[in-house]
């Protein structure tokens, strides 16, 4: 269960920070620099969440992994671009077909707020479902077993195929001819919907059955 959140962890990270840059320049026409300082302002969030964390004693690292994918799936749920759904949905009740036109608009002048917001609460969700998935996978680990069973080389291993499934969704969203596919933010936001989904069923199909959370 943990190796399958921290793979869902890994992907998620890798596309929201490698998709950034693209999806800044392509919708908010920001230059590489202000896009850096974004990734930067969000990653220096990291060492502040994970001393919260190490001191939390309210909250089970089970907990915190349910919450946390809730509230990143939450936060996709905001990354959505509903003015290009919009648009879409009303094409094909018309009988129409995909546009480009609107492709590279995203929701007006509340665009750049709401994607860095939803970045935001995304990224420190992220944060916090990886600190407490590592900690709950080194429990799980006895010592005796250290020897036999190396979570670093899992945790090595886990990390590197969830970049590169996340560099390859990225990658397939640009070049796949599927509807949505003119629209970036939609296409990975909907992909990692289900991906969250997804690891919210395991995490509570495994820790949570016997209390119903």
């Amino acid at each position: 269960t943990t190796v399958a959140v921290l793979f869902i962890v890994k992907i998620t990270t890798e596309v929201l920070l490698s998709s950034c840059g693209s999806i800044t320049s392509r919708y908010f026409n920001w230059s590489g620099a202000r896009s850096g300082l974004l990734m930067g302002c969000m990653a220096s969030i990291r060492l502040p969440m994970n001393m919260y964390l190490a001191t939390e004693r309210d909250f089970t690292e089970r907990r915190i992994m349910k919450v946390a994918i809730e509230t990143g799936r939450s936060g996709f749920w905001l990354m959505l671009n509903y003015k290009s759904l919009f648009l879409f949905f009303t094409a094909i009740i018309k009988g129409g077909k995909k546009g480009s036109s609107s492709s590279y608009d995203y929701d007006g002048i509340f665009g750049a707020t709401q994607y860095i917001l939803s970045f935001a609460i995304v990224f420190s969700s992220m944060i916090a479902l990886e600190s407490s998935t590592l900690t709950l996978m080194s429990k799980a680990v006895a010592p005796r077993q250290m020897k036999k069973y190396s979570i670093f080389s899992v945790v090595t291993f886990v990390s590197g195929l969830g970049r590169l499934v996340g560099c390859s969704l990225i990658f397939a969203t640009e070049l796949s001819s599927w509807t949505f596919s003119n629209d970036i933010i939609n296409s990975l936001c909907l992909a990692l919907i289900i991906g969250c989904t997804a690891g919210l069923y395991v995490v509570k199909k495994h820790y949570f059955f016997l209390i119903g959370g």
